[in-house]
């Protein structure tokens, strides 16, 4: 019984941290702040895209193309979309100035960590004593994932540059979305995100 006395206050503690608000240095650390619609992204320089592929990487403020790129760090990617014949060959876009028509945060879960390789019972649920037990591979923790924010682009002379994404991997339960000021520090000069005034 002493313990049940208990409970109420360890739960309070926990509560009032939980419903603390989170302080950010401005608005663009926030990382649930997203370029609004009607935001321009100014493309500086010609992007190159080789067979096969729809992104261009960014990452650090230097172009990557689809060359290899550190996935625990913020990094952007122009996507084009086009036909399977267009995917064929070599492809550049061109500088050019591209209206944010909307944007919108998601979790891929893509890079899901490995199940366990030694097998846990776990015992089946049913009426009656004495139920079967069964075998299953069985992990509650589900690794890292990327956080990924699309921003989908109009462009009257390039139609086919669709979106740009900006994404890191890390733990979903922390929620850590590539922030504004990250966007503008990984573009660096290739490309200038003109991000309207955010207050909150």
């Amino acid at each position: 019984m002493k313990l049940l006395h208990w409970i109420p206050l360890l739960i309070l503690p926990l509560s009032g941290c939980q419903t603390a608000p989170l302080h950010y240095a401005t608005p663009y650390d926030n990382p649930y702040n997203l370029p609004p619609a009607g935001t321009v992204i100014e493309l500086h320089q010609p992007l190159s895209f080789s067979p096969g592929n729809s992104r261009s990487n960014i990452q650090n403020g230097a172009t990557i193309g689809h060359g290899r790129y550190d996935r625990f760090n913020p990094m952007c990617q122009f996507y084009l979309y086009e036909s399977k014949d267009q995917l064929k060959v070599a492809r550049t876009i061109e500088a050019d100035t591209f209206t944010i028509i909307q944007s919108s945060q998601h979790m891929d879960y893509t890079h899901v960590k490995p199940l366990l390789t030694e097998p846990v019972q776990v015992a089946a649920v049913g009426i009656g004593i004495g139920g079967p037990i069964f075998v299953t591979p069985f992990d509650d923790d589900i690794g890292l994932v990327t956080m990924q924010t699309t921003m989908r682009l109009r462009s009257d002379k390039q139609p086919q540059v669709h979106e740009l994404r900006c994404m890191i991997d890390d733990d979903p339960y922390l929620r850590r979305f590539v922030t504004i000021n990250q966007m503008i520090k990984t573009l660096g000069e290739v490309a200038t995100l003109h991000v309207p005034v955010i207050t909150q």
